[in-house]
């Protein structure tokens, strides 16, 4: 099932795609991606977005991008509703989500917020057959810490973020479907990884504690910290993957000497492609002349850091001192 990403002028297209990466950090049906085009703000009237008209605006972008009606679609936007609500649908597969004001109640921005709604609400589109049904289910009176909560206040949509949790009444509702497993084992991760990450990005657990990383599909994960990825390039990821392996790491000039575990790595990590292609490619990266090895490590660590932050990173970081051993500090038990 795809889900369409989209946006008003006002929010950042490079924060929509970190919002795409993140909702899609979750094995399941649902698939997320960004749509191209921005949504048009003669949908904003008098400096706010009137819900129900914004319904029928996304509702002729659908039709004129020819999006499927199978499809979900979710419109960001930092401009308020009217009614002063964070989020609304129309009972067909369409939302709209407030992401502005965050900052004022959390220092780890809107991305994981803005996840966490949208996993929500598709997870209400299955339950209740209609935008009024799902409205009377909502909790209105009392913030439970459940995905049902009406939350009058942001702060209300953090503490459900937080506690990651769906109350006995709601788990009742959800059993009655017989959703597809798949797509609700993909939505009850996000809660429990967004939650993580949450708390993580806020320093709200002992950092002492380091994640694991495991290697899921090719991919690094840090599944400790709500299954934060590592981007990685398949020759990043040997060059990583061969600096975990060792216990007291490598000088440049014995990375060279790797060659043939490297290789193997490379490989398994770029099956498609033929062993001279991925040969000739280490050969210009292990290149003693050229030693773009320093080049490939660096934007290895520049990943870490930009996903982990500066006092977390130094435990997965390849860190070392000029002219003596490079190393991974983290370990695998």
């Amino acid at each position: 099932m795809k889900v369409w990403l989209a946006r008003t002028s006002d929010y950042d297209s490079k924060t929509l795609e970190k919002v795409e990466e993140l909702l899609n950090a979750y094995d399941g049906p649902l698939s997320f991606k960004c749509h191209a085009a921005i949504m048009d703000d003669s949908i904003i009237t008098k400096g706010y977005i009137i819900p129900d008209k914004a319904m029928n605006a996304i509702t002729k972008f659908r039709k004129e991008q020819k999006i499927d009606s199978s499809d979900f679609f979710c419109l960001y936007t930092n401009t308020r509703f009217s009614n002063n609500f964070f989020t609304h649908g129309d009972g067909h597969r369409n939302f709209i989500i407030h992401s502005g004001d965050w900052g004022i109640y959390t220092n780890a921005g809107n991305i994981f917020p803005d996840s966490y709604l949208l996993y929500s609400n598709i997870l209400k589109s299955f339950i209740y057959k209609d935008y009024e049904t799902m409205y009377e289910h909502l909790h209105q009176d009392d913030s439970l810490g459940c995905y049902m909560d009406l939350c009058a206040d942001k702060r209300e949509i953090l503490l459900k973020l937080r506690t990651g949790d769906i109350c006995d009444k709601c788990l009742d509702d959800i059993q009655k479907e017989h959703l597809d497993g798949r797509l609700l084992g993909q939505i009850l991760d996000a809660f429990e990884g967004l939650r993580k990450q949450l708390l993580f990005r806020n320093r709200l657990e002992i950092e002492t504690r380091l994640s694991r990383i495991e290697i899921i599909k090719g991919k690094f994960i840090l599944i400790d910290y709500g299954n934060i990825e590592l981007n990685f390039s398949p020759v990043r990821k040997a060059i990583y993957k061969l600096f975990l392996e060792s216990e007291n790491g490598y000088t440049f000039a014995e990375i060279l000497g790797q060659e043939k575990r490297l290789l193997e790595l490379y490989k398994s990590f770029q099956p498609n492609k033929t062993v001279e292609e991925l040969s000739s490619t280490l050969n210009l990266i292990c290149d003693p002349h050229a030693m773009r090895i320093h080049e490939e490590i660096s934007k290895i660590n520049a990943e870490i850091v930009k996903k982990l932050g500066e006092r977390v990173s130094v435990n997965y970081i390849i860190s070392g001192e000029r002219g003596e051993k490079r190393k991974v500090n983290y370990k695998a038990n």
